[in-house]
C-alpha cells in the first residue's frame, strides 16, 4: 500500500439541490485543496461516492458467489471462479482492490478531518462551523464503515476472549504521508481495531446532523445508528445491538412494505426496480445523465442478452428457491425461465433482486443493465438485528416481536412463531437469509456463525458446471480470512510477518 500519494479524488461532488453534479479533476493540490467551506463540502460530498464504492460491484457479489446461494453455469467461463472454488491468493485482484479502496477512503476522511483542524476560521458564522462540524462527523463515519469493511474479510469473527491476540487490521487516524516504511502501521488486535470502529462511531453520533428522512441520499443519525447497530451484533454486543436496532424499528420512520396492503405488489416492484426507497434508511445518489451510476450489484445473475436470450453465470442453489413460499413478496426475486448456455437450453429459476433502475439507463441503447441505486441501510435488517440479539441475549418475547413483525409484512400467510432456544436463533437467521440475500451480507454472517458452510442441490445438472458445486467449508478453515495483499506484504515490513494463516501467494 502506497502510503505516500494523496488518494482524494479522481472527482470532486457539488449539491444542487438534491442532486449531485460531478466535477472531474485531474489531481488536487494538498497543500491548497481546502481553503474554504465550500472546498470541505466538495470533499466531503465525495465521500458518498467512496461509500457507494464500498457497497456495490464486486466489493458485494464476490462474497455472495463464495457462500451457499449460488452455483456458476457451463456458460460462466470461470468469471468469479477464484470466489466460487475459494481458491483467492494473495495476488487475486480483489483481495488487492477492497484493501486499496478501504484505505484510500480512510486517508481521504483524515485528510478532511487534517485540513478543517487547519482552517481558519475567525470569520465563520455558526452555521459554516456547525458544516464543517459535521463534515468531521462523516469522515469519522467513512473510517468506521472502511475498517469494518476491512475486518470483515481480513479478520476473524470477533471473540472476546482472544481479541486482545486475534489480528485486526492496520489503523491509520492521521493524515501524515510518508515513504518511510519503518513508519507504516502494523495490523493491531481485533479489540483495538474495534475500539478504534466504535470510536469513530462516536464521533459521528456526535457530529452528523443531517435530517433523517426515508431514502436520504445523505449519512444520517439514523444510518450512523443503523451502522452501530451492525457493528455491535459482529461483536456480540447484544445488548447494544438490541436498544439501537429496536429503537430505529420503533421510531415509525421506515414503514415496511405489508405484503397484506392493496398496492403490495406494485410498491415491493418500485422499491427494487424503480428505487422509490422505501424502507431505505440510506439511498444513495446515482444518476445515468450525470454519469454517476454505482457498479452492478448482480454477477451474472441474470443475463439477457440483446436478442432476449437468457445466459447467466450463476444460478440459485434450490434450496434457496425453495425458502419462499409463493405468497411471500421476495419471490419475486426468482423468475422462471428456459436459458441457453454453451448452446444448451435448460429451465431454472434466475434471480433478479436487482433488475435495473430505466431510469439509470440509457433509453435508446441497454447500458448501464441491472444498476440499481444503492441501499447500504435497510430497515429491515434493524428488524433482523433486534430479533437476533434479543434471542442471544434471552429475550425471547421481543426476539419473536421484531422477527414476526418482518417475516408477516413480507408474506401474508406467516404464522407468529412459537420457537423458542435455538430453533427461534435459526429461524431469525433464516430469514435474514431470505431477505438480504444478495446484499453482501451471508459470507460474514456465516463466519460470525462459526458454523461452516455446505452446499446444497443443483436447480439444473444440464446447465451447470458442477466443479465446486459439492464444497463444502468448515468453521475452522483458513480461508474464512482472506489474505493481505501480497503488495502490503512487500511494501511494509510490520505487515510482512502478519499474513493470514495458509497463504504463502
Amino acid at each position: 500500500m502506497k502510503k505516500n500519494t494523496l488518494v482524494i479524488a479522481l472527482a470532486a461532488v457539488l449539491f444542487s439541490s438534491c442532486n449531485m453534479d460531478f466535477y472531474p479533476v485531474s489531481s488536487i493540490d494538498d497543500a491548497t485543496a481546502i481553503r474554504s467551506v465550500e472546498d470541505a463540502q466538495k470533499v466531503a460530498n465525495y465521500f458518498n461516492i467512496r461509500l457507494r464504492g464500498l457497497y456495490a460491484g464486486s466489493y458485494i457479489y464476490s462474497s455472495e458467489i463464495a457462500t451457499d446461494i449460488f452455483h456458476p453455469t457451463i456458460g460462466y467461463g470461470n468469471r468469479g471462479g477464484d470466489y466460487f472454488r475459494w481458491e483467492m491468493t494473495s495476488e487475486t485482484g480483489i483481495c488487492e482492490s477492497l484493501w486499496a479502496s478501504c484505505y484510500a477512503s480512510i486517508s481521504n476522511a483524515n485528510y478532511l478531518i487534517a485540513k478543517i483542524d487547519e482552517l481558519d476560521k475567525t470569520d465563520l458564522t455558526e452555521a459554516e462551523l456547525a458544516k464543517l462540524d459535521g463534515f468531521v462527523g462523516e469522515a469519522a463515519f467513512l473510517k468506521a464503515v472502511s475498517t469494518y469493511a476491512l475486518v470483515e474479510k481480513y479478520s476473524p469473527a470477533y471473540n472476546a476472549s482472544t481479541a486482545s491476540t486475534d489480528l485486526g487490521v492496520m489503523l491509520v487516524n492521521s493524515y501524515a504521508p510518508t515513504s518511510d516504511q519503518s513508519k507504516y502501521p502494523p495490523r493491531s488486535s481485533m479489540a483495538d481495531t474495534y475500539k478504534y470502529i466504535e470510536d469513530n462511531i462516536a464521533i459521528a453520533e456526535a457530529k452528523v446532523k443531517n435530517p433523517n428522512i426515508v431514502a436520504s441520499e445523505l449519512i444520517t443519525p439514523d444510518a450512523v445508528a443503523a451502522f452501530k447497530a451492525r457493528v455491535a451484533l459482529s461483536k456480540k454486543d447484544y445488548a447494544t445491538a438490541a436498544a439501537v436496532a429496536s429503537a430505529l424499528v420503533d421510531s415509525g420512520r421506515y414503514p415496511l412494505i405489508d405484503a397484506k396492503s392493496e398496492n403490495a405488489a406494485e410498491n415491493w416492484t418500485n422499491l427494487w426496480k424503480n428505487d422509490s426507497g422505501d424502507e431505505c434508511i440510506v439511498q444513495l445518489y446515482a444518476s445515468y445523465k450525470d454519469k454517476s451510476t454505482p457498479n452492478s450489484l448482480t454477477y451474472g445473475y441474470y443475463g439477457k442478452n440483446n436478442v432476449g436470450v437468457y445466459a447467466p453465470d450463476f444460478i440459485p442453489e434450490t434450496e434457496v428457491v425453495e425458502m419462499y413460499t409463493g405468497t411471500d413478496l421476495r419471490a419475486s426475486w426468482f423468475e422462471p425461465q428456459t436459458i441457453t448456455v454453451a448452446g444448451i437450453n435448460g429451465d431454472v429459476y434466475l434471480f433478479n433482486k436487482f433488475p435495473g433502475n430505466p431510469a439509470l439507463q440509457d433509453a435508446t441503447a441497454p447500458t448501464s443493465e441491472y444498476i440499481q441505486k444503492i441501499k447500504p441501510f435497510r430497515i429491515a435488517e434493524q428488524y433482523l438485528i433486534a430479533a437476533e440479539a434479543y434471542a442471544l441475549s434471552g429475550d425471547e418475547v421481543k426476539a419473536a416481536k421484531y422477527y414476526n413483525a418482518l417475516a408477516m409484512a413480507r408474506d401474508p400467510q406467516a404464522v407468529e412463531t412459537r420457537a423458542s432456544g435455538d430453533a427461534l436463533v435459526n429461524a431469525i437467521r433464516i430469514e435474514r437469509f431470505k431477505e438480504l440475500i444478495g446484499e453482501g451480507f451471508r459470507f460474514y454472517d456465516l463466519k460470525r456463525y462459526g458454523q461452516g458452510m455446505t452446499r446444497s442441490d443443483i436447480q439444473n445438472s444440464d446447465v451447470v458446471f458442477q466443479r465446486g458445486t459439492d464444497l463444502s467449508i468448515a468453521a475452522d478453515d483458513y480461508r474464512w480470512l482472506w489474505p493481505i495483499p501480497q503488495a502490503e506484504i512487500d511494501s511494509n515490513p510490520q505487515v510482512k510477518p502478519q499474513q493470514n494463516p495458509g497463504y504463502t501467494k
